[in-house]
């Protein structure tokens, strides 16, 4: 009789091992990032309302503009956790933040765009973390 072959046993565990420091570094660009979408919203509101003396404007700006610092720090808070929806949702938030840089020609945007580009560089390449079966 042959040789019996050896019962190669899974552990159902086939993520591959990430580096912490590029979660890390991908949470604290998130931070940074969420800082300054605050601090310019803060800035959007004095000038729009307080200068400009349009209120009402000002609200509006400010609120999609804190909308977007919230999700940012969301995102930061979360990228913590290896889950499919955590991934997805900071890739989409980091994306759609891209896009509404690009659109812009401030520098503040200049700015939060090379930051978007390096949180979706460091998120990119931990799919495997965050999605095991791809």
């Amino acid at each position: 009789m042959g040789k019996k072959t050896k019962k190669v046993t899974r552990s159902g565990n086939n993520r591959k091992k990430v580096d912490p420091l590029k979660i890390n570094m991908a949470r604290i660009l998130f931070f940074l990032n969420a800082i300054l979408w605050f601090a310019y919203g803060i800035y959007i509101y004095y000038d729009m309302a307080v200068v400009n003396n349009n209120k009402s404007s000002a609200d509006v700006v400010t609120l999609f503009v804190f909308a977007n610092s919230g999700l940012m720090l969301f995102s930061g808070i979360m990228f913590g956790k290896p889950k499919k929806w955590i991934y997805y949702f900071a890739l989409a938030v980091a994306a759609f933040n891209t896009v509404i840089c690009l659109l812009t020609l401030f520098l503040f945007f200049l700015v939060s765009f090379f930051i978007d580009l390096l949180i979706l560089l460091t998120i990119i390449p931990l799919r495997k973390l965050y999605l095991p079966n791809s």
